[in-house]
């Protein structure tokens, strides 16, 4: 009998198209990774060449421009630095923020009970109790007692506006803590902070000298603020001044020195539009096409990987190459837990629809009823089970399959590779009876080929092949 020869795969276009569309995962990711790619290398070639353009304009206009035009705009953007500080003080002081002719405010008096007593009859020791007041007040003033309050109260606001919003007055034996806020239901929170902190604080300032720190009062009223009302005039006087020097700086200033003032700002949109670059941004016309190179490499690896590869793709193949009669194919559970396998099962419903779908137990019943008919027709009920990838195959099919034969009465005897193993070869020749198990992207058709080759030569009778998918 003549060996089976290597022939000519036939490539099948809707084959083709069903493994492009169920590599829909590959074409996502490779789709989403090229438009981002793609898009950012043009957003960062876009920013590298307004920047250069910038620094260009701004160079040339530099050098065009005399020293004396030169120290006036350094003085034009000095003047606009130092309103941008005090509108940015404006915008984002917590003490700013509140209406000075309605301040809540929050006011704690305490009276420090010194043991300090005179004794004529000795020598006489220094007064302690300014020192004890000093050191409440130090501490009602300082950082430290500000963090734990903005902790404790649950303040959105930094230690420097803190202190701006509390102050703290003292006399020989009075300390008075004042605190304004903008949320004016918070105050009372901020008041049993202050009263704990000053209390923890108490022990340790004990060590000046004995004496008992007395909460005469506790008060929360609305004021106008005056100093609140002068510090915002002179703010907003300040920020007038300097708009008005910037002003007149610039009326006497040429086209030049306003552009590099601007900094290629657009001030006068409209009359420049047509000579300034446009401000770079993430281009979508270059993430779609991004997207769309991605798919088509996908697409293109998916085409090449069916036309180059050396692994059996589909069961026909069994019939078309090898002239070999295929007696099923049984689906293998997949061992891996997919991204959205549901996708998978839809696709594949919608490529199978013409055909009835049989249950892994079905398609197993239905291949050993197919090979055990084979068997009795040709009067045998001894085969050997091999396959070029044989070792590989799941072990939980091949176990099914074999007790289902075993049950409509064929004896089974399995080994590996005929054509790599001698002993498989040995007892598959004797038995003379062979029934090959191959599995779609795992058996190679070099190896298929081969071992067909060698059943032949040694007279073996071919049953048929079975598929794994």
């Amino acid at each position: 009998m003549e060996t089976q020869e290597r022939m000519e795969r036939e490539i099948n276009l809707l084959e083709l198209f069903w493994n492009i569309l169920l590599g829909w995962r590959q074409i996502i990711c490779f789709g989403l990774l090229f438009a981002v790619l793609l898009g950012s290398v043009k957003y960062v070639r876009d920013t590298r060449a307004y920047q250069a353009a910038q620094n260009m304009d701004q160079e040339q206009t530099e050098e065009a421009l005399t020293e004396e035009e030169l120290e006036q705009v350094a003085e034009a953007k000095e003047l606009i630095a130092q309103m941008a500080e005090y509108e940015n003080y404006m915008e984002e002081s917590a003490w700013m923020q509140i209406d000075p002719y309605r301040e809540a405010r929050l006011t704690l008096q305490y009276y420090v009970k010194s043991d300090y007593v005179i004794n004529y009859t000795r020598d006489n020791v220094r007064d302690y109790t300014g020192d004890v007041i000093n050191a409440y007040s130090n501490y009602a003033a300082s950082g430290e007692m500000s963090s734990e309050i903005i902790k404790e109260a649950g303040l959105s606001i930094s230690q420097e506006d803190f202190s701006e919003l509390r102050s703290v007055d003292m006399d020989n034996t009075t300390l008075v803590i004042t605190i304004a806020y903008p949320k004016e239901e918070q105050l009372e929170s901020i008041g049993e902070s202050v009263k704990k902190q000053i209390s923890k604080k108490e022990s340790e300032i004990q060590q000046i000298g004995a004496h008992q720190l007395i909460l005469l009062g506790e008060s929360q009223d609305f004021v106008v603020d005056k100093d609140l009302i002068d510090r915002k005039g002179v703010i907003f006087d300040t920020i007038t001044r300097l708009q008005n020097q910037l002003n007149n700086l610039k009326t006497n200033m040429t086209e030049p020195q306003l552009n590099l003032l601007k900094n290629d700002k657009e001030e006068d949109s409209e009359e420049k539009e047509e000579n300034l670059i446009p401000t770079p941004g993430f281009s979508v016309k270059y993430a779609v096409l991004g997207a769309i190179f991605g798919v088509f490499l996908v697409c293109i690896w998916i085409v090449c990987k069916m036309l180059f590869t050396a692994r059996l793709q589909n069961s026909e193949e069994i019939r078309s190459l090898y002239g070999m009669r295929l007696l099923g194919e049984i689906e293998v559970p997949s061992k891996q837990s997919r991204f959205l396998p549901g996708v998978d099962a839809k696709l594949l419903a919608v490529k199978d629809r013409r055909r009835k779908k049989l249950s892994p137990d079905q398609q197993i019943k239905m291949v050993s009823a197919n090979i055990a008919l084979s068997c009795k027709q040709q009067g045998m009920d001894h085969i050997y089970l091999t396959g070029s990838e044989y070792e590989k195959a799941d072990k939980n099919v091949l176990e099914s399959l074999k007790q289902e034969l075993m049950a409509q009465g064929v004896q089974i005897q399995e080994g590996g590779n005929i054509f790599y193993d001698a002993e498989s070869l040995k007892q598959g020749t004797a038995i003379g009876n062979l029934l090959f198990v191959e599995q779609i992207g795992q058996s190679i058709y070099d190896e298929i080929s081969n071992e067909l080759n060698l059943a032949r030569e040694q007279k073996s009778n071919i049953l048929g092949i079975v598929v794994f998918v």
